[in-house]
Formats: C-alpha cells, sequence, structure tokens
C-alpha cells in the first residue's frame, strides 16, 4: 500500500492585527454562557486582559477570571482550574497568555468533559470526548499551544513532563494577534522565538516530514530569520511580531501532523529535573543536535541554513544558530543553568522514552543523547 498522510487541523484559526477583539463571536457561536478566563497575573498586570473583558461583557457573555496560571503547571495546578470552572458554571474557556496558560485551559477543558485527573490522559490519543470550548489567545510567539493537539503538564514529583496528544484536547479557536505580543520582554521574545525555530527545524528534518509538512516549516524557518531578531530588538516592530506569529501558526501546524526530534526529547528531562525553561533549554540544544544529525540529513540541513538566509551547508546551519542563540542573549550552555553531569544518565534515560526519537533523522542511543547532553553543559 502507498504512503498516506493525514493532516489533522481541529482548531479554527483567525490570523490578524486586533483579531483577538472579536473573542466573543466564537463564544456565541458554541452557545456559550459563562467562560472562565485563563490567564496569569503577568499578563494581568500588562493590561491585556481588560479590553477582552469589555467585549465579553457588551456580548452579554458571564464570566470569571482564574489568573493563577504558573510557569510549568502540574496536574494539581491543572485540577484548581478545573475545580474553579466547576464551581463557577463556567461552560466554556478563554486561555489569554503563553503555553502555560493555555495548556492549563486545554486540559481542565478535557476534565469538565471527561471527569477523571489529567494522568488519565497521560500518552496517544486516550481522551475519549471533546474538550470543553476554549478560545486561545496566544501572548507569545512560541509554543503553538494554541492550536496543536499536544499539550505538557508537570509531574514535579517523578521530575517528568506529561505529555497528552489528542484531538480531543485541543482548542476550538486560536485568536492569533500580533498586538497582543507586542508587551513581551527581550528575553522571553527570545527563548518562545528558539521554540518555534525548533519546532519548524525538527518537523522538516523528521522521519515523518512529507511535502506539505515540509513547505509549511521551510516558510517558518524564513519568518524567523526575518523577523526574530527585529522582535528582539523592538517589540514595537509589529511587522517582525507579525512574522514570528506567522512562523508559529505554520510551525505548529507542520509538528502537529510530524512529531519532532531529539531536541524535544532532551528539553522534557531538562524542565523536569532542574527546571530549566522549555524555551531556554530547546534553544541551547538545538545546534549540538542539528550537528550531530548532519551524519543523516545535511541536505535538509543545507536547506534549513539557507532558509534561514546562512551560507550553504548543514555546518553553516549549525554556526548560524550558535550565533543567533548569542545575538538574542539565550546562555550557550546548560552548566550555569543547574544542570550537573550527574544528572545527566537520568536524563537520558527519561529522554529515550520519548516518541521524538524515533523519529528524529539520526538513530539515536541512550549514549548518544548523554553525549549531546555533555557537550551542551
Amino acid at each position: 500500500m502507498a504512503r498516506v498522510d493525514v493532516f489533522r487541523i481541529p482548531t479554527r484559526i483567525s490570523f490578524g492585527r486586533g483579531v483577538a477583539l472579536t473573542l466573543a463571536e466564537p463564544l456565541l457561536q458554541v452557545g456559550a454562557h459563562k467562560a472562565l478566563i485563563v490567564t496569569d497575573k503577568g499578563v494581568l498586570r500588562a493590561g491585556l486582559v481588560a479590553p477582552l473583558e469589555e467585549r465579553l461583557r457588551v456580548a452579554g457573555i458571564a464570566y470569571e477570571i482564574y489568573d493563577e496560571v504558573v510557569p510549568d503547571p502540574g496536574w494539581g495546578e491543572v485540577q484548581r482550574c478545573f475545580e474553579r470552572a466547576k464551581e463557577c458554571g463556567a461552560d466554556a474557556f478563554v486561555a489569554i497568555g503563553g503555553g502555560s496558560s493555555i495548556d492549563t485551559a486545554k486540559m481542565a477543558a478535557v476534565l469538565l468533559t471527561n471527569g477523571g485527573t489529567v494522568l488519565d490522559y497521560v500518552g496517544i490519543d486516550k481522551v475519549p470526548k471533546p474538550a470543553a470550548p476554549v478560545v486561545a489567545i496566544p501572548t507569545t510567539a512560541g509554543t503553538g499551544a494554541e492550536i496543536t493537539i499536544n499539550s505538557v503538564i508537570a509531574d514535579p514529583e517523578h521530575h517528568k513532563k506529561l505529555v497528552v496528544i489528542s484531538p480531543n484536547a485541543t482548542a476550538l479557536f486560536a485568536l492569533e494577534d500580533p498586538e497582543m505580543t507586542r508587551s513581551l520582554p527581550p528575553f522571553l521574545t527570545a527563548i518562545t522565538g528558539m521554540d518555534t525555530l525548533v519546532h519548524a527545524i525538527e518537523s522538516f528534518c523528521s522521519k515523518n516530514s512529507y511535502r506539505l509538512t515540509e513547505l509549511l516549516t521551510l516558510e517558518a524557518i524564513r519568518d524567523v530569520g526575518r523577523s526574530l531578531i527585529r522582535a528582539v530588538k523592538d517589540g514595537n516592530d509589529l511587522d517582525a511580531r507579525e512574522g514570528m506569529l506567522r512562523a508559529v501558526l505554520t510551525a505548529s501546524l507542520a509538528f502537529s501532523n510530524t512529531r519532532l526530534g531529539n531536541v524535544h526529547a532532551m528539553a522534557l528531562p531538562l524542565g523536569g529535573w532542574c527546571h530549566v525553561a522549555h524555551g531556554t533549554a530547546v534553544a541551547v540544544l538545538l545546534p549540538h543536535v542539528m550537528d550531530f544529525n548532519r551524519a543523516a540529513a545535511e541536505d535538509r540541513l543545507a536547506a534549513v541554513g539557507e532558509a534561514l538566509g546562512a551560507k550553504q551547508g548543514g555546518k553553516a546551519a549549525v554556526d548560524f544558530v550558535f550565533k543567533l542563540n548569542e545575538t538574542i542573549g539565550i546562555p550557550t550552555r546548560l552548566g550555569p543553568l543547574g544542570v550537573s553531569d550527574e544528572q545527566v544518565p537520568s536524563m537520558a534515560a527519561d529522554a529515550m522514552l520519548s516518541g521524538n526519537i524515533l523519529v528524529n533523522p539520526r538513530a539515536t542511543v541512550q549514549k548518544d543523547i548523554e553525549a549531546l547532553y555533555r557537550a551542551a553543559l
């Protein structure tokens, strides 16, 4: 039988400046009576929520605000968000923020319709019923949580990140508005932007890639090459902000259908064991993994370099990414971030459990992962 490529887009996407102000429309479409706004205190203080509240009031949609989202939320934090939704009678969610807020809302919405806890749904296609409606409004150009079928939730007791992958556990609507990313500080712009670049490069080089995903990821890489440095240097450069948000969209559509590679397999244990922020972890690891993969994907990495504007060849692409990290202020090593050699074997063992290892372009064993961690120390 010939190969069959399946492309899933469960989320309805609206893209453009000012589109976040239309949030009442999707809620009215699904007949929502009360929404729980899921966000964090930083987004609230930045004044990003108040104009959206006004639109809900004008539309006559009742709402409450849950602003207790924390970075790298655990399953207990998701449970608290779900309980708040249940107590206040919410039948829909509006997630405003980065990946932590959006994943918290997505999984609380799963619990609202399916019951149980997050632990019941870890893995692939284990969510039986569609989640309650979620309107996701990202304030970062990075994780792609608003349009992916993946949710990442921490399990601090076991030093792990739990991944739920299901089209029933995704946002129903995504409002991609560059205006909502304008106030993101330079360092957060940098690390979330590098997360987008990693999504694009790993999807492009994945064993599961095919022509449609390749076209999407190359365009994402071009947008990052044109926009990321500008967005870090000047947050009010809306053309750059729009380019980065467009890169999130195209990269996320692709990697949702291909999976990723060694960088993401290795980044999750760095978060679980050492509490390294995800964007920082993937940025530091990316050039090392690219260099490792050159033996199996030289042509692919040469195309990556060309899309970024680097000289031809996989080595030029690797050098470009090292320099890019330095230019936008991302640490070049893991050691100063609190990662030690003693943690490497445990992290490598966890990384090998990831399905992303299987689609990395170069076959990988645990000793390879350990060597890559140590190269990045």
